[in-house]
């Protein structure tokens, strides 16, 4: 019997592969597109790993990043954050824009913070854990390590009798959101495409 991939804390010596894993799984999704209209696919790419890991480094202090590795390299990950982590503070979110603006030059940041400002609108208040990110690299798709990591944050949400939520944006994921139990509770279009809110009670 094959066992499961194991799942780990995102930490300082990984938390820039699981960046990239992340950059690369969301250079083709519709908000990533849609504010870094004009790059290439492999440009998008880098410019989200910088993104990535701005975020993840706070993530690191106050959130619940997690990934899973083969072969010392870090080939899916999920950023999280747990009850009570998420808004982040105002500063962090600023500096979030500017490390982006300094590390990928000047791009539609009116649209990020466009789709993020009616996003934010969408945030419920009650406790649960908040997935932000989750993404596999391309060439290990089809293995089932993004539920692996799906599976692992619900569980804990069961545990702690907390409920789950997220954003979607892209029409092929709603299925497998929705196989973890998240139910569609709102949906609005934002910078001119759908972005579905869902939630997941506890089980």
């Amino acid at each position: 019997m094959l066992m499961p991939p194991h799942i780990e804390p995102t930490t300082h010596l990984t938390y820039r592969q699981a960046a990239s894993v992340l950059g690369e799984a969301f250079a083709d999704e519709p908000v990533s597109m849609a504010v870094y209209r004009g790059f290439s696919h492999e440009r998008r790419a880098r410019a989200l790993a910088v993104d990535f890991s701005a975020e993840l480094v706070v993530a690191l202090r106050k959130g619940y990043p997690i990934q899973i590795s083969k072969n010392n390299e870090v080939v899916a990950a999920a950023l999280i954050y747990q009850p009570g982590a998420y808004p982040l503070p105002v500063l962090d979110q600023w500096m979030f824009l500017l490390k982006s603006v300094l590390g990928n030059g000047w791009y539609d940041v009116r649209s990020w913070v466009k789709w993020q400002n009616a996003a934010e609108k969408f945030h419920p208040v009650d406790a649960h854990y908040y997935l932000e990110y989750i993404g596999v690299n391309p060439a290990y798709q089809g293995q089932g390590l993004g539920s692996c990591l799906l599976n692992h944050m619900v569980a804990k949400a069961d545990a702690e009798g907390v409920g789950c939520y997220l954003e979607n944006a892209s029409p092929r994921n709603l299925p497998l959101y929705q196989r973890f139990g998240f139910k569609i509770i709102n949906e609005k279009q934002i910078i001119g495409f759908t972005t579905w809110f869902m939630w997941r009670e506890p089980g």
